[in-house]
Formats: structure tokens, sequence, C-alpha cells
């Protein structure tokens, strides 16, 4: 179903592609102080081996229930800790209580409820457990952003920030087809319409000093800027050009900025290539290609297309925000086309004498909420079904203590 907001169709392959941000190699740089390796042990599985997922989009673990939403319908799926089913709910459609793009999860006010975020009707929908429609608030309209864009880009457009009243979003008034569009994006405090006014927190291509410096000419797997909220109400925002992190605070009249130590690394050919038979497999994935005239087709398109790629990886694909901590993702492309591997760079946010660090999750397994003590997250198999799963990062090892502060007790924006 074609929304206003959203725009699907396939795209020519050279057109898809985009900027991006995060560095190559991981370990050994200038300003690593420390380096944690979390081993399989410390990864639980939620969601059993014969109950896997698609397209996991959002998780929220709230009350002893781990909720993920997906990208068809049933969107709504909830897990006991010990990986029992106890929901799954949500079907698509424009009616009452139905999904057209849902995409983002937080907890209900009352009790026992949840909240959904419809991109697709830039509307919020509270449920119940069982996936009864209590309420719907509009909300402010993010732009028209292209449904396929997590293929095409890291930084996602999509993500939203519950924070009290209102909700931390992207808004992108002339649209998102690329990465370099979330450039010209703005990061907003919005709340239900007919409320407060939206509250600008952080125009990207005006107050970013790196959006200055962005490659100009069409490009792909370059840096966008990254962010995300913070339990404390402070919001982390990532220049990946600058290769500055910026935290904007309640009642702050300046960010406190703190400059980051780590170089980029240079983008290798295969890195290049590599991204080519993603974009590839994603615009053919309904025609039965062989995976060996794939591959062709990639090295061919490379050829003319390797002018597109910068000379250095980007040094970020992702960022979380916990009690004490920033997490920033590295580019890994041994781990995914698009960067998302298993190495994340800490930056304490309480505490300069140990103020960088790097933790490295168990291979396969990709967090969407990191608190100073665990993360929960996806484990993707070979086949791209995924199943839910959390670890526990202060028993990885006795040397994580170095990392923490008193723990969170709920996940960022719970």
């Amino acid at each position: 179903m074609t929304n206003r907001r959203l725009v699907f169709g396939a795209v020519a392959v050279v057109a898809l592609m985009v900027p991006l941000g995060m560095s190559s190699s991981g370990a050994g740089r200038p300003g690593d102080a420390l380096m944690i390796e979390i081993g399989e042990e410390a990864l639980m599985l939620v969601s059993p081996a014969d109950d896997a997922l698609w397209e996991v989009r959002d998780i929220l673990e709230h009350r002893g229930t781990v909720w993920a939403l997906t990208a068809s319908a049933p969107f709504v799926h909830g897990f006991t800790p010990g990986g029992g089913r106890i929901a799954a709910f949500g079907t698509a459609g424009e009616g009452p209580g139905e999904f057209q793009f849902p995409h983002g999860l937080w907890p209900g006010d009352s009790d026992g409820t949840l909240t959904v975020w419809d991109a697709g009707r830039s509307t919020a929908l509270t449920v119940s457990s069982s996936g009864e429609l209590l309420e719907s608030r509009v909300m402010a309209d993010p732009g028209v952003i292209r449904a396929d864009i997590r293929t095409v880009t890291f930084g996602d457009p999509f993500r939203i920030f519950r924070e009290g009243a209102a909700v931390l979003m992207g808004r992108y008034d002339s649209g998102v087809s690329s990465g370099d569009d979330l450039w010209r994006g703005k990061l907003v405090r919005a709340y239900e319409k007919g409320g407060a006014a939206e509250e600008v927190v952080v125009d990207f291509g005006r107050d970013l000093p790196g959006a200055q410096h962005r490659p100009r000419a069409p490009s792909v797997l370059t840096p966008v800027p990254l962010w995300d909220g913070c339990p404390n109400g402070q919001v982390a925002v990532l220049d990946p050009i600058e290769r500055t992190l910026y935290m904007f605070g309640p009642g702050q009249t300046a960010p406190e900025v703190i400059p980051l130590p780590w170089k980029p690394a240079e983008l290798q050919r295969v890195e290049k290539f590599r991204y080519m038979k993603h974009q590839l497999t994603a615009e053919l994935r309904n025609q039965d290609v062989p995976e060996s005239e794939i591959d062709q087709i990639a090295r061919s398109v490379l050829v003319d297309a390797e002018g597109m790629f910068p000379r250095e990886a980007p040094i970020a694909v992702d960022l979380r925000c916990s009690g004490d901590r920033v997490w920033i993702q590295e580019f890994d492309s041994d781990a995914h086309p698009l960067g998302y591997g298993p190495r994340w760079r800490t930056v304490s946010r309480h505490d300069p004498a140990s103020r960088f660090a790097q933790v490295s999750f168990p291979a396969g397994f990709l967090p969407y909420r990191i608190t100073d003590s665990r993360a929960v997250g996806v484990v993707t198999d070979p086949l791209s079904l995924q199943h839910l799963a959390t670890v526990d990062i202060l028993a990885a090892s006795t040397s994580v203590a170095a990392l923490t502060v008193p723990t969170d007790k709920e996940f960022p924006g719970q």
C-alpha cells in the first residue's frame, strides 16, 4: 500500500547508492584505552529457535515482556524473558487499530499498555497487551521517506525516542531518498498535534560543522549524522565528519562538546564491492538471479561507480545512549555491507579519566537498546531470520566494571 509519506518502487542500481557512516578495522587505534570482548556465554535467546521473526524494526523490554515490532503482519510480538510467546497482533490497513508502516515502540501511559508509532500515518497508537486499540494520537509528520531507506543507508530517519510528553524525531521537509538527505533534516522535539509548538534541537545542515565538508557529488558509504536520546533527558548527536560528539541537555544554552580521537580507515575495494552486491541483491530479490551472476554484475557496475565512493570509510553507522555512556557502532563490512558489525566504541559522559573504550558483542548479535548493564537486540541467521536476544554486559567480563556506574532500570526511551 502506497502512502504519501513513503516512497516505494524499484530504483536503478546506481541511484541506490547513498552516504552512510562508520570506520573500517576496529582495534588498536589511538584513543582506545580498553577493549572488552563479550563472549557467547553472555548471550541468551528470548524468542525460541522455532519461532523466528523477520525484519525486526524495534524492540522494547518493559515490565517483564520483550516486545518486537516487525515489518509485516502480525507487526507486534510479545515474549516472556524465558522465551514464551504471549502476543502476536497487528494487521495492515487504514482502519482503527491497523498499521501502515509501524516503526517505533514505547510504553503506554498506563500499566499493561504499549504505544506503536506508525510512520505511515504519523500516528501513535496505544494498545493493550492483547492488541486492543485504546488511544490514537496524531504526531508530527517526518516527511516523505523512501520505504526501503534502511537497505540503502544507515542513519535511520525513522528513529523516534519518547521523552515525557514529547518525542524526539527527525523531520525531513525535503524528503529522504539517499543518505545525503539526512544532512538536510532537523532533530525536533515534537508534541501531540495541537499541543506545544515543535522545538528544533539541532539542524544537521546548519549546526553541525561537518555538513559543510561532506561530499557534494553523488556518493555512497559516506558519513551521515547519528543521534539518540539518553535516559537523563540529554540528546547525543554525532558529527561523523568532524568526529565530534555533542550532548544537548535540558536548559543548556550550548551543547557539551566531546572531540573523538578515532581516525577513519581507508575504504577497501572489497567493501565497495560488498555494498554494490548488497544493492543489486535487494533490487533483484524476486527475479531468481544466481549469486554468481549478481557478483559479475556488481564487479562490472563498480568499474564505473568506484568514483562515487569516498577514500575513507565512515567512522560510525549507529549510535545509542545508555545511563553513563554513548555507544558508537563501528563500520565493519565483514559483518554486513552497511557496516553493522559487533564492535562498538563507548564514550563516558561522567568520567574523563576513562573516557573511551571498545566493546565487542557476540558475533551475529545486533543491539537495539543498550543500558550500562545489558543490551537487547536480535541474532540473525544465514537465512535472515531473526531471534530476540539479550546480552548481559556486566557478567561478560570483570573489566566491564570500568564502563559502569549505577545501572539503568529501563532501556532508553522508556
